[in-house]
């Protein structure tokens, strides 16, 4: 029994280890004076699977009795550290736009709160979403901008909504009534 090689990574281990210590693949029998048919030899020259008794070549060299299911690649990114995408802030959100967009969704939904803070709110998020877009424009700033209206528009509505019905209460003299209980 000689050393082992791992086909995945290509580290050598001992001759009793049977999983690679580096990557943990099943590590086969290595003879470093295998030959292949260019002549070269060394560590990526071939290997023998001790399994099934298979001898494997490499792609260049090919062998009669069987092809290195592997194919000696070799994966460096197991070990390589997670980079972040470069931000050159010219594509992200900026705070305004997120602003506008807390504004068009407060807006919303204040908007059966008499109608008032949904028209303040919907102005706020207005002014925010359209100054943010002019620093860069995309969905975030499109969303508070569309919010923003929608929640305008429906504090507009509550508002005339709520001083129909009080007028209306008023003319049917319910005020009357219920000041009298009292």
């Amino acid at each position: 029994m000689g050393k082992r090689v791992c086909p995945v990574c290509g580290r050598m281990e001992t001759e009793d280890a049977v999983y690679c210590r580096e990557c943990g693949a099943k590590t086969v029998e290595y003879e470093d004076n295998t030959k292949q048919e260019n002549g070269q030899t060394g560590q990526y020259s071939g290997y023998q699977d001790s399994a099934s008794g298979t001898s494997y070549q490499s792609s260049a060299g090919g062998s009669e009795t069987g092809q290195n299911p592997y194919g000696y690649y070799q994966d460096y990114t197991a070990n390589a550290a997670y980079q972040a995408p470069v931000d050159d802030g010219a594509s992200g959100t900026n705070g305004l736009q997120i602003a506008g967009l807390v504004c068009g969704i407060l807006a919303i939904c204040s908007c059966c709160c008499y109608g008032v803070p949904a028209i303040i709110l919907g102005i706020a998020g207005l002014i925010c979403s359209v100054q943010g877009n002019k620093r860069s424009r995309n969905s975030v700033g499109t969303a508070g901008l569309v919010c923003s209206i929608i929640g305008l528009v429906l504090g507009v509505l509550a508002v005339f909504y709520y001083v129909w019905a009080i007028n209306y209460l008023n003319q049917i003299g319910y005020w009357d009534e219920m000041f009298d209980m009292f």
